[in-house]
């Protein structure tokens, strides 16, 4: 057994060094006698090393090895000669496949079931539907364990489809591997096996994002162009892809959103937030990612460097590009409606896990609305969650709705500095005033949340929110400084973690840049006042207070040094200039 192993190892290899045509019928008689192999573990790699050879077929007839084995080969075309050689040896390794799919162990079973889009992707879009007949079938397997990376293979080949729509029959492939999957995945949703439905409902989260991308991606195509004329030519070739995406769309409401739907109210917790986190990654689909891969589709072009890009500063109200947004909304207003009744029951459910789950979406949510409506509804969310009895919960819906700001401003609109002022302030402002101790430490981690990733405009900003002061007047004043005003009203608090908690978070927040010399030095009064305030203490002081509150003083005044050493730098530069002239 060691023996083969290790002799299925360097098959892998080989098959990868490919370059002669004359060696593939040996390899391709290597799979089949893997295949029949009494190891299961071989008869699984049987089916790695049959898409392997699949994929590297083309460059046994086309390849230049001094290209290296990575630099892929498309097939070559029907009305190219080759096109029969390579095609005959396909017609040997499919029925590989198809008979480790019918085997008898499920481990096999298994990696037939987690690797049918590479098989896909590799022997080309004429073998699209004796792929699909597989997957279907292991999707209805006897197995557990199968039926579920089945499902979770569903989007990927699905995507492989798409990205091989290069004509109309290949368009209709696309629209037909919906058609067969997805009533096959409807039944999944009772499924007795929770890990099943947990897949089930990562998968339908997958093809939503591919899905819903197309309508970006459709967008693109019907952007003008540069005056050069290419991109013209490139829409009246596409006019047949663009109706069938049309049509594949029609999945989403009448499917997909059903589906999720179902899977949210399952009775099992993990299958609940597996449904949650499903909606919340399509509403944040990357539709560069999706287009980058039709485009290449399109030039017949493999590419190994992936042109994602990073989601760590999707919410920075400073790092949002607003006049062509990274992360195009997924979900449509009528889609987003449809999903708060369900989200409103799982706030209520009672495994604390489900209820914070519900309220992660919040921020993904908001990137796909432009109506108040909707937007006050998806916030009733986070504040009926911030009263939750489980602190992780309440912390979640705090910093969901501080983030929610960095979602809309991706409509390319203002609307982040609004959000804070209209929604946020005034939940901060009932924090900081409520009798619980603990609403009103949440109350200073939220301000710590929404200084920290940059969610408050800068005082120079037009954004203003109004404030009424101790006589009933009314004033407009920066959101920023409304903040820092509601954090300094908590420095004086009857409760010592509060107090403490001041310092820490006008520690922690001294050295962001959005803090000016104005609002720096509010920050050293209030400290510097809550510091004499608890020295003078004879009874009760208490040296965490103290501590925090020296450590706030320093980090502001380090920043302040700093800046005007740099301002004097800079007119020492001025006055030598003027010097030297």
């Amino acid at each position: 057994v060691i023996v083969r192993k290790s002799t299925a190892t360097v098959l892998h290899e080989i098959a990868e060094l490919v370059f002669d045509s004359r060696s593939v019928p040996w390899l391709v008689l290597m799979c089949e006698r893997a295949m029949t192999d009494p190891e299961p573990q071989l008869r699984a790699a049987a089916m790695t090393l049959t898409w392997h050879l699949a994929e590297h077929l083309p460059n046994a007839f086309l390849g230049d090895a001094r290209k290296g084995s990575r630099a892929l080969r498309r097939l070559p075309s029907r009305t190219d000669p080759l096109f029969a050689e390579v095609y005959l040896l396909q017609c040997k390794l499919l029925p590989v496949a198809t008979r480790l799919a019918e085997d008898r162990s499920p481990a096999v079973r298994l990696a037939v079931a987690a690797q049918c889009d590479r098989l896909c992707n590799a022997l080309g879009d004429h073998w699209f539907s004796v792929i699909i007949d597989l997957l279907q079938a292991l999707i209805g397997d006897t197995d557990e364990r199968v039926r579920g990376e089945a499902m979770l293979c569903m989007p990927r080949l699905v995507d492989s489809v798409l990205s091989g729509t290069f004509s109309s029959s290949a368009s209709s492939a696309a629209t037909n591997v919906l058609e067969s999957l997805l009533p096959l995945a409807m039944k999944l949703i009772k499924d007795p096996s929770a890990s099943v439905r947990v897949s089930l409902a990562t998968a339908c989260g997958e093809l939503l994002t591919l899905l819903v991308g197309l309508t970006s991606q459709e967008e693109i195509f019907q952007a003008p162009g540069d005056g050069s004329g290419s991109v013209g030519v490139e829409l009246s070739s596409d006019s047949e892809f663009l109706a069938d995406l049309r049509q594949q769309k029609k999945h989403i409401d009448e499917t997909l959103i059903p589906l999720v739907q179902k899977l949210l109210h399952d009775t099992d917790p993990e299958v609940t937030s597996a449904a949650l986190r499903a909606v919340t990654n399509a509403s944040r689909g990357n539709v560069r990612e999706i287009s980058s891969k039709r485009r290449s589709g399109r030039t017949h072009s493999m590419s190994f460097d992936d042109d994602t890009i990073s989601v760590s500063s999707q919410f920075s109200y400073a790092s949002i590009e607003r006049k062509e947004p990274v992360f195009i909304p997924v979900l449509s207003e009528n889609q987003v409606l449809r999903l708060l009744p369900t989200l409103s029951d799982l706030s209520e459910n009672p495994q604390w896990r489900v209820r914070q789950s519900a309220v992660e979406i919040v921020p993904a949510l908001l990137g796909c609305t432009h109506l108040l409506e909707t937007r006050s509804e998806i916030a009733k969310l986070c504040i009926q969650l911030m009263d939750d009895e489980v602190d992780a919960v309440r912390r979640t819906a705090a910093e969901c709705l501080c983030l929610g700001g960095g979602s809309l401003a991706r409509h390319g609109e203002d609307d982040g500095g609004q959000w804070i002022s209209a929604i946020v302030i005034p939940q901060l402002r009932k924090c900081s005033e409520s009798q619980n101790c603990k609403q009103r430490m949440l109350g200073l981690k939220m301000i710590e949340v929404i200084l920290l990733n940059s969610m408050c405009p800068p005082t120079k900003n037009k954004a203003r929110t109004v404030v009424t002061d101790s006589d009933g007047k009314e004033a407009a004043i920066p959101p920023l400084k409304a903040i820092l005003d509601i954090a300094g009203s908590l420095s004086e608090d009857r409760v010592v973690n509060v107090r403490l908690n001041v310092g820490r978070v006008f520690a922690g927040i001294g050295h962001h840049p959005v803090l000016e010399e104005d609002e720096l030095n509010f920050i050293v009064d209030v400290v510097e006042k809550q510091l004499s305030t608890e020295q003078a203490k004879e009874k009760g002081r208490d040296r965490d207070v103290v501590y925090f509150a020296k450590q706030a003083i320093s980090v502001v005044r380090s920043r302040t040094e700093d800046t005007s050493l740099s301002q004097d730098d800079a007119s020492l530069s001025l006055a030598s200039t003027a010097t030297s002239n």
